[in-house]
């Protein structure tokens, strides 16, 4: 809920599942502009999943956030071996993680197709 609340502002289309093997069985087939995990998940880690991500995944070059209940050495030199964009702290994510997902995320395209034409062209 904290995250959703978070991007609330970005509008961002976000798909939430509820353990790391359900987020490994969709990041194989279905492609996403950001993943945000936390290290510590059920069945399935999140360094696991990102592991997985990067070898059998259509999701191979996206970028991931890693939240941690705690940020230490090991937790930062696992996420840097496996490419995270990120790794927060639990209690940084109000101040920090709209701010990556506005630079890293492209807005939804928009669907009308009227604005893509300007007036000068029509006329």
């Amino acid at each position: 809920m904290q995250i959703k609340s978070v991007l609330s502002g970005c509008n961002p289309v976000v798909l939430h599942t509820e353990s790391g093997l359900d987020g490994l069985l969709t990041s194989r087939i279905e492609h996403f502009d950001l993943i945000i995990c936390g290290t510590d998940l059920p069945v399935v880690t999140g360094f696991e999943l990102v592991r997985s991500i990067r070898t059998h995944s259509v999701n191979r070059n996206t970028p991931v956030i890693f939240i941690a209940d705690e940020v230490n050495e090991k937790t930062l030199h696992l996420g840097n071996a496996l490419g995270v964009a990120a790794t927060l702290v639990e209690r940084d994510v109000d101040d920090q993680l709209a701010d990556i997902v506005q630079a890293r995320v492209k807005p939804e395209a928009d669907k009308d197709w009227n604005d893509l034409l300007s007036n000068t062209r029509l006329n």
